[in-house]
């Protein structure tokens, strides 16, 4: 079984530079992620990291954020999920759905 790998590339002095980064088997889920969700994850795990080393936030806070990305990647594979989140988000687009106090009314709350 081949390893998971991340490719990065940065653009400088309209040179790209490609690399391949094998991942650590915890992080596989990576692989889930789309390239513009990949991009925000590094962008604010950057911002994370800057504000635990100035001690502004903590490591619970870093393993939250990695759950909650997890999360995300893990919704990503599966089509089904996407595919219902999709009709849903096509349903509220077009008038569709009910309000939130009409459903707290139906059970109780």
């Amino acid at each position: 079984m081949k390893k998971t790998k991340l490719v990065v590339g940065h653009l400088m002095n309209d040179e790209l530079f490609v690399k391949s980064i094998p991942t650590s088997k915890h992080l596989d889920w990576l692989k889930w992620l789309e390239a513009e969700e990949l991009v925000e994850f590094f962008a604010e795990l950057l911002k994370l990291i800057t504000r635990i080393s100035e001690g502004k936030k903590d490591v619970s806070t870093l393993t939250m954020f990695l759950s909650g990305w997890r999360e995300t990647a893990l919704i990503n594979s599966e089509p089904d999920v996407l595919a219902d989140i999709a009709e849903a988000e096509r349903e509220l687009d077009t008038g569709g759905g009910k309000p939130w106090s009409q459903i707290k009314e139906e059970i109780g709350l």
